[in-house]
């Protein structure tokens, strides 16, 4: 065979040796536009056109979404200041002010409530959301989200705190009546006494430690969550100078006209029962505080946890905002 020959021989088997090379070098690189594209999947940062129409649609909600946080965010700055405002009428034993402080932070947790449950409503029915929320929402969008419900979250234990707030306000109330009850009581009795009125001063005085058993009740029901040692002892004075004073006005009504053992015994028991009595309100202000502080501190700390979490979010919007947002 001549050149020639085996020249046009070869010459189809070159064809289509040429054309098999050409097939594998696009089917590699098809391959790699495959596996390229495999690599940015919707959701992520590298394909932000494959999520830019459910962006573009959930976007006016997580809007709207966030300028209620911020509504919100104010009225729990409000509840900031009442609680720090209860701590000082507590303080000052100024029951009036702490009565309305309870009272209008009990409408603020109300509202912040219901719009919290609302909120957080409208969040979970945003369209794109769901099983296939990677797929139709970019990373950008799935982050708001997270951190309005973390926001939301940080509200749930407001009205509890608050609740525990009032709680012991109103103890603290109710036990200063009590107590204040019980030295006008004792006074009164005092007064009959000297005025020889035995049978006035010893009701009176009756009166007066049934004002105490009232508040060792409300002391019982407080002493698993408040400390409650200077209650225990401004109540337990209080009462051992109830029993010695009825005891010296039933001896001096038994010998009117002298003094016997029985009544010189009652006269000393007396004595040394107003010696151990406080010489001023200061214990009661004391009182006061502990009954209410653990109930105060706990809202206290609840309110600036829920502010913390709304600044956070917030503070991550404005930055989020800052930075320039990407087109279809």
């Amino acid at each position: 065979m001549t050149a020639r020959s085996r020249a046009a021989s070869l010459a189809p088997a070159a064809r289509s040796g040429l054309i098999t090379g050409l097939v594998f070098v696009l089917l590699a690189f098809g391959s790699a536009g495959l596996v390229s594209s495999a690599d940015h999947l919707p959701g992520t940062s590298a394909r932000l056109e494959l999520t830019w129409a459910g962006d573009e649609a959930i976007r006016p909600g997580l809007d709207a979404a966030m300028s209620d946080l911020e509504a919100m965010s104010g009225d729990i700055d409000r509840l900031s200041v009442l609680g720090r405002g209860a701590i000082a009428a507590l303080a000052g034993s100024k029951w009036d002010v702490l009565d309305a402080t309870i009272a209008d932070g009990g409408v603020l947790v109300s509202g912040i409530r219901d719009r919290t449950n609302a909120l957080r409503a409208r969040l979970i029915a945003l369209p794109g959301l769901g099983r296939t929320a990677e797929l139709r929402l970019s990373q950008e969008s799935l982050d708001r989200q997270q951190r309005l419900f973390h926001a939301l979250d940080g509200t749930d234990g407001l009205a509890t705190a608050w609740a525990r707030l009032a709680a012991g306000g109103i103890n603290a109330v109710h036990l200063s009546t009590l107590l204040t009850q019980h030295d006008v009581l004792i006074t009164d009795a005092i007064e009959a006494g000297l005025s020889r009125r035995t049978k006035e001063a010893l009701a009176d005085i009756d009166k007066a430690t049934a004002t105490l058993d009232q508040a060792a009740t409300l002391r019982d029901g407080l002493a698993n969550s408040v400390d409650v040692s200077e209650l225990n002892e401004w109540l337990r004075r209080n009462r051992n100078y109830d029993v010695a004073l009825r005891r010296l006005y039933v001896a001096s009504a038994a010998s009117p006209n002298r003094v016997n053992a029985a009544l010189r015994a009652a006269i000393e028991a007396e004595k040394a029962a107003r010696a151990e009595l406080p010489g001023d309100t200061s214990g009661l202000v004391i009182i006061m505080a502990e009954i209410g502080r653990g109930g105060l501190n706990q809202a206290v700390l609840a309110i600036e946890e829920a502010r913390g979490s709304l600044a956070e979010v917030l503070d991550a919007e404005a930055a989020a905002s800052a930075s320039p947002s990407p087109g279809p």
